[in-house]
């Protein structure tokens, strides 16, 4: 074939497919989710098949068999640190999501290589990095779209959850936020602490229902080490000193915080103080 035909053949043919190409919507798009828990950040990345008046559970995914828990390439999920899921530790990576549903329990399957299109051609059990279970539970209404989301959000976790069809399987999460935050604290409690240091551990120590007495003797040296005692500071003081039986000083307390609150004219932080001084009185 003539050289110059053969470049103009592939010239037109080329501007053709560049511009005759129709975007159109895909049947399982995209989705992608990052959220905080604790001190981890989880990344979700995974394609959502809608059910399309199919039955899904049992007939389009079969009870008993590997599925890519989406569609398309693999379902990914990132943590930047250790977590433990259904009491099995994982660490900090990459993973793609396997799942065995099954009418009474479904398999979650972390496997360290992501880069395949649906199932790996070849399974290896040494890239198992855990395997969990968990008991489906059927809703009283269908979810057409499949969805993974992060619910039921604390300070040490949330739930991993996948929904579909008439089904919501749950998976917990610990993000081992106590015992990070506790090392932290006692690091940072070593070395010339700040106030903040101080204030920030007392009410950790509170709020987890830790150490009272340590609560109390770190709101104390955040005291010691301010001349202002600002008012929001003093709902937590007043509350840790409740907790620890000195009622009638966490009145005072709430008590002054108030009257600092009442000064700045901001309604929510006059609710807040009252609500404390409220709790502090009255238990």
């Amino acid at each position: 074939m003539n050289k110059k035909l053969y470049i103009s053949i592939f010239t037109i043919f080329f501007s053709f497919f560049i511009f005759s190409q129709i975007e159109t919507p895909q049947p399982s798009p995209l989705s992608k989710l990052s959220q905080k828990v604790g001190l981890v950040n989880v990344d979700i990345e995974y394609s959502r098949p809608s059910a399309r008046q199919r039955i899904v559970f049992g007939s389009l995914i079969p009870f008993g068999e590997k599925w890519r828990t989406g569609a398309n390439q693999n379902t990914k999920i990132t943590f930047d640190n250790d977590v433990i899921i259904e009491n099995k530790l994982i660490r900090k990576g990459t993973y793609s999501m396997y799942t065995i549903p099954n009418l009474n329990s479904w398999s979650l399957i972390f496997y360290k290589k992501y880069d395949n299109w649906g199932l790996p051609k070849a399974w290896d059990d040494d890239l198992v990095e855990i395997e969990v279970s968990a008991n489906p539970i059927t809703l009283p209404f269908k979810i057409e779209t499949f969805t993974i989301s992060l619910n039921n959000l604390n300070n040490n976790g949330c739930t991993l959850d996948m929904f579909w069809e008439n089904t919501l399987v749950s998976f917990n999460i610990n993000s081992l936020t106590q015992q990070k935050v506790v090392k932290s604290i006692n690091n940072s409690l070593i070395d010339n602490p700040s106030s903040q240091d101080y204030y920030k551990a007392a009410v950790f120590y509170f709020e987890e229902n830790l150490d009272i007495k340590k609560a109390k003797l770190w709101i104390d040296k955040c005291s010691e080490l301010r001349k202002n005692f600002p008012y929001w500071m003093l709902s937590q003081k007043a509350l840790i000193y409740h907790a620890y039986g000195s009622v009638d000083e966490s009145i005072e307390i709430a008590k002054l915080g108030l009257k600092l609150a009442n000064e700045t004219n901001i309604k929510d932080s006059i609710k807040t103080l009252n609500e404390t001084l409220i709790h502090v009185s009255n238990n």
